[in-house]
């Protein structure tokens, strides 16, 4: 029998996701679930004639739910029975920040991502409460910022199977960048990418400064290729994305392979965030229901998770507590004063959703006075 699919969160990532996997055959069902119930039946309508026009007739079925109701997603797995969860559920869209005037988005580019902990974090948290509460033990994929939300859930112990995306977007770029170099096929060479998410920033260009530590090696025909085609040079090399929704394609694609690959019989090298979550991203091996970290010649598993907790700063977040507090750096917590008026304090998991909303308010202000109306319709929209 072919795999049921819960992908929780129809906004701008989750609704290309629902569009990506309605194209897959080896899916037998999609339960595609959102709160709003309109705009989800309408998400689900499109991916369902779109898939058809290409050739595919999907199942996918429309679930009203609201993943911070810990009653109504155990109703729903109970009901829907799913083989694999992906959550791209957040309380706001990460990219909106870069709809504002370049001087308007200085501060809080300084700020760093980490700023936005909050928003990422409470529906994740919420989502795996359920699941625990539930007994659910199946797969579960996450995509809002795995490298450092999946570790504060860890500390709770309640850390996903894995994070979708991020150093795996790296390390498609460094692979087809390599083969051109050797005028090879993309799918000859082998990459081996340690990175954490505040590394992606610098990887396509446009971030000043020292980038965070990383460990890459390229091979090709099973010979270390990477000092011969300058695989570091290649990594940090400009190479411009469209800014906006449009980049959800490239995350969409990495879970897509992913949630591909952990449900089959065998196991696939691939690149992921948060596998057991652990900090930043690693090469794995998903597959048999699982994703765990990949052996590393010449780096053992320990210095791969130095290599990634020391690049926390990079993404504004000094460190992790053992209780999951994510303490700021003091950078990021003068830019976010700076900007918006809000101190971020260290935050401790059963505060992110009071704190999420808090920013989420002040950025809306704050949009509002440099000329961006986040209320209006098709504000978020642009790109």
């Amino acid at each position: 029998m072919k795999p049921t699919l819960m992908l929780i969160g129809l906004g701008h990532l989750g609704g290309v996701l629902l569009e990506l996997f309605a194209r897959e055959s080896w899916l037998g069902r999609i339960a595609a679930c959102s709160r709003d119930r309109e705009r989800g039946a309408a998400r689900c309508n499109l991916a369902r004639l779109g898939a058809l026009a290409q050739g595919h007739a999907a199942r996918i079925d429309h679930v009203p739910l609201d993943v911070e109701n810990e009653d109504a997603v155990a109703e729903a797995i109970r009901r829907e029975v799913p083989d694999l969860i992906l959550c791209a559920a957040s309380m706001q869209t990460w990219w909106l920040a870069e709809r504002l005037p370049p001087a308007a988005a200085a501060p809080l580019r300084r700020a760093r991502f980490g700023l936005w902990l909050p928003v990422h974090l409470a529906p994740t948290l919420a989502l795996m409460r359920a699941l625990r509460a539930s007994r659910y033990d199946g797969i579960t994929l996450t995509a809002p910022f795995p490298d450092v939300v999946n570790v504060i859930l860890a500390r709770l112990d309640l850390a996903p199977t894995c994070g979708v995306g991020n150093v795996a977007e790296v390390a498609s770029k460094v692979e087809l960048l390599a083969a051109r170099r050797l005028g090879a096929a993309p799918e000859s060479m082998t990459v081996t990418l340690v990175a954490h998410h505040a590394l992606e920033a610098f990887a396509y260009g446009g971030s000043e400064g020292d980038a965070p530590p990383f460990f890459l090696r390229v091979d090709h025909g099973g010979r270390d290729v990477t000092r011969e085609i300058g695989a570091q040079d290649l990594l940090l090399a400009g190479y411009p994305l469209p800014s906006g929704p449009a980049a959800a394609f490239l995350t969409a694609g990495a879970a897509v392979r992913l949630a591909r690959a952990v449900l089959a019989p065998g196991e696939e090298r691939l690149h992921a965030p948060a596998p057991g979550g652990l900090p930043g991203g690693y090469p794995v091996l998903a597959g048999r229901g699982r994703v765990r970290p990949a052996p590393i010649d010449g780096l053992a598993l320990d210095g791969a998770i130095a290599i990634n907790e020391r690049s926390h700063p990079y993404d504004g977040i000094e460190r992790i507590e053992a209780d999951g507090t994510a303490v700021f750096c003091e950078a990021t917590r003068e830019a976010a004063r700076e900007a918006l008026g809000y101190d971020a304090a260290p935050l401790k998991p059963d505060e992110s959703r009071e704190r999420g909303t808090e920013i989420m308010a002040r950025f809306t202000e704050y949009a509002l006075r440099h000329g961006l109306d986040l209320e209006s319709p098709g504000a978020a929209a642009r790109g």
